[in-house]
């Protein structure tokens, strides 16, 4: 590869930004599939990158980099660290195999081992291209390029976000452009590229993505001027349904959930914004009977009317806490987080209970246009000790009809009660039960899915498929089985509506909120603990459900411990816990206050107003600072023909800035005159007699540069008088 000799530190720094840039292709890859061991891949990169930083020759490079990929497909497929020839004549079978397949166009029939293999290939490919585009063109535009389309092409038509993505390419995307031009500009005007020299030319660009990346990242987040595109592009093909006919579903929040099943497209569509401090479930109904294709309210609803800026019901004798709900969509029922005790309106209005159902709305038509509300709520707390006690006899003295949430179609397969109780059947409290059923999905090989889900079939159970058939889909999915499987191990369970809680944003007056998009749109259940009541749980696999539990379980052996400690030791270590968790550590103050600077637009603004005002005031300024620089900075060179050469450029830049251009034509004697003329003596004819032997005598070893060095360094700080 024909190259420019770039210094091996710029070349370390472009490699790097490209392995980053590189890497965002991986990001959605990982999300969107079951894409495994990517450090393998990423050391692959390294590799690739250091041999090219080294140049190594390609008679050594290429077995270095086959021998790393022969490794890693040893390891993945094989399960083996160190090379074997029974697996090495394997993997060559397969590839044999494959090649024949992919010329006979079976591309459904390639191993994984070959895709993995085509898979390398491409980054190899690729990484070959970004070192061309480095060391030959001096240009990743057209890279650069292609990486926003391929991420915005995603992020539209996929379940990939790629908000935060889209930003880092940004910076990284015109960071190595920005680069690449400047060693460009630098070789056409033959001036050495040096990593001194190129950060300093640079600094405007790191300024301005710097100044951008911040901005970008904690300005206002406005909702998006056009629906998402996938919907009606999905409508208007053969692709919006199967070949049963059932159609891809929107991302949403739907009350019709008798058919459960199928694929759905993500909707990115803001609903509505919460002003809270801590992350919650936006809870808005729940149902009570599966019918093996879905839930349906059958029990009939007893209601209340309830009233806003009222205690909705009694009150918890604890702190309250505060959520703000800013709505884009209106939704036909109220979002509450759990432990929901008040809604503040301007107004005071009627609020219909639906309590079987859980179900919230405001009457007089008000719900269809409402914008926004406050809810007052006191989040559950829950004690271990007290879970733990939980016992199945308990329920003979519920003071709730629980028979409802018992409920379990009648052809529902034998093999799925038979799984519930294989699981639960080792726990003895309730609670260990339920958490036995909700750990069982993340480590039984299910997966999240919600392109490629099927619909069961007329005879076939929803929850039976996908228990032991798929063993992919998504919330519904999840929430469903685990709510099928507590009922039959004799937990009461009812299955729950609402929003996951959403993304954390940045407002522009330092606030955050977390958004909430149809994408939210979410299902789990909750399942009726003795003496507890009902508590939720989070079975989807990738989803945290923010329960507060005290873990106040002491073990045996703590016992033993806190026995043997002496009773006064013990109350002085309460107490110096208790003040702990009262008095705020200068950490967290630090922190705080780390938090709030970042999250002020505004400051940046003025930052970047006062660093661009000093360095026009720099620049304007030069004429007597940028010498006394220049001089301290050449003192440290040898003394000689190469730093004089430099001096006396400097020299006559210096006094263009103050007012003594050397006009086109004048010889340099002439100008040697005018400068000694304007600031007396002969220290510019001795400084140009000396430049012109060693240009045009080749004489450069007799001068006495010690001298010059003293006369050169006296003008050009009288020039900044």
């Amino acid at each position: 590869m024909k190259k420019n000799n770039l210094n091996w530190k710029v070349l370390v720094f472009l490699y790097a930004l490209s392995i980053v840039m590189l890497w965002e292709w991986f990001i959605p890859i990982m999300e969107l599939t079951d894409f495994g061991y990517p450090s393998l891949f990423l050391i692959y990169l390294l590799l690739f990158f250091v041999l090219a930083l080294f140049d190594v020759p390609w008679w050594l490079n290429a077995p270095l980099q086959l021998l790393y990929i022969l490794w890693t497909l040893h390891y993945i497929y094989f399960d083996q660290l160190f090379y074997s020839m029974e697996s090495i004549g394997l993997i060559f079978i397969d590839l044999k195999q494959n090649l024949m397949f992919l010329f006979q166009g079976d591309i459904g029939e390639l191993s994984n081992l070959f895709r993995t293999v085509l898979l390398y290939t491409l980054i190899w490919m690729i990484s070959y291209l970004i070192r061309h585009w480095i060391e030959v063109r001096n240009s990743m535009m057209m890279f650069f390029a292609i990486t926003v389309v391929f991420i915005a092409l995603l992020d539209t038509f996929s379940s990939y976000d790629a908000s935060a993505s889209i930003v880092r390419i940004m910076m990284v995307g015109l960071l190595i452009v920005g680069y690449l031009t400047l060693i460009k500009l630098t070789g056409k005007e033959r001036i050495p590229i040096r990593p001194k020299r190129l950060l300093l030319l640079s600094l405007p660009l790191l300024l301005l993505v710097a100044s951008v990346g911040l901005l970008s990242k904690n300005a206002p987040v406005h909702p998006p001027a056009w629906p998402d595109p996938v919907p009606f592009l999905l409508s208007m093909s053969d692709m919006s349904g199967n070949k049963d006919g059932e159609g891809v579903s929107k991302a949403g929040y739907d009350p019709d959930d008798s058919q459960l099943g199928g694929a759905f497209v993500q909707d990115h569509q803001l609903v509505f914004e919460a002003d809270v401090q801590k992350r919650q479930y936006w809870r808005i109904e729940t149902k009570d009977t599966y019918t093996s294709k879905g839930w349906v309210q059958n029990q009939e609803s007893d209601s209340e009317i309830l009233h806003t800026n009222e205690d909705l019901w009694e009150s918890e004798d604890a702190e309250p806490s505060y959520a703000k709900l800013q709505f884009s969509e209106h939704l036909p029922f109220l979002v509450s987080p759990y432990g929901t005790q008040k809604f503040f309106y301007p107004e005071s209005l009627s609020i219909m209970h639906e309590i079987d159902a859980n179900r919230l709305y405001m009457l007089m038509g008000v719900q269809e246009e409402l914008d926004n509300y406050e809810v007052e709520y006191v989040t559950p707390k829950y004690s271990m000790s007290t879970l733990k006690k939980t016992e199945m006899i308990a329920y003979e003295a519920a003071p709730e009809n629980l028979n409802s949430y018992m409920q379990l179609p009648d052809e529902l397969p034998k093999r799925v009660k038979d799984l519930a109780l294989s699981i639960t059947e080792k726990e003895t409290s309730v609670y260990d039960k339920a958490k036995a059923v909700e750990q069982y999905f993340k480590r039984n090989g299910f997966t999240y899915e919600t392109q490629n889900v099927a619909y069961p079939s007329p005879n076939q159970d929803y929850v039976d498929q996908f228990l032991f058939d798929t063993k992919k889909g998504y919330c519904d999915n999840f929430s469903t089985s685990m709510a099928v499987m507590l009922r039959s191990a004799g937990i009461p369970t009812r299955w729950v509506k609402g929003f996951a809680p959403g993304e954390l944003s940045y407002k522009a007056s330092g606030k955050t909120v977390y958004r909430v998009t149809n994408d939210e749109a979410h299902s789990w259940v909750e399942a009726y603990i003795p003496d507890v009541g009902w508590m939720p749980f989070e079975p989807t696999i990738g989803f945290t459900h923010p329960t507060e539990i005290k873990f106040d379980v002491v073990t045996k052996d703590e016992e033993e411990q806190i026995k043997k400690k002496p009773e006064k030791e013990q109350v002085e270590k309460e107490q110096q816990q208790k003040k702990k968790n009262t008095t705020p550590s200068m950490f967290s103050k630090l922190k705080g206050q780390f938090i709030w600077f970042f999250t002020q637009w505004w400051l940046y603004a003025v930052l970047v107003l006062l660093l661009v005002g000093g360095i026009v005031f720099a620049y304007q300024k030069r004429r007597s600072w940028l010498p006394k620089w220049r001089v301290k900075q050449l003192r440290k060179r040898p003394d000689g023909w190469q730093k004089f050469e430099q001096q006396y450029i400097q020299l006559v830049k210096q006094l263009s800035r103050a007012g003594l251009p050397k006009e086109p034509g004048m010889t340099l004697s002439q100008y040697a005159i005018l400068v000694d003329e304007q600031y007396g003596g002969e220290r510019m004819h001795m400084l140009t007699d000396a430049y012109e032997k060693a240009i045009y005598g080749n004489d450069r070893t007799s001068q006495d540069w010690i001298k010059l060095n003293e006369v050169w360094e006296d003008l050009i700080i009288s020039s900044t008088c």
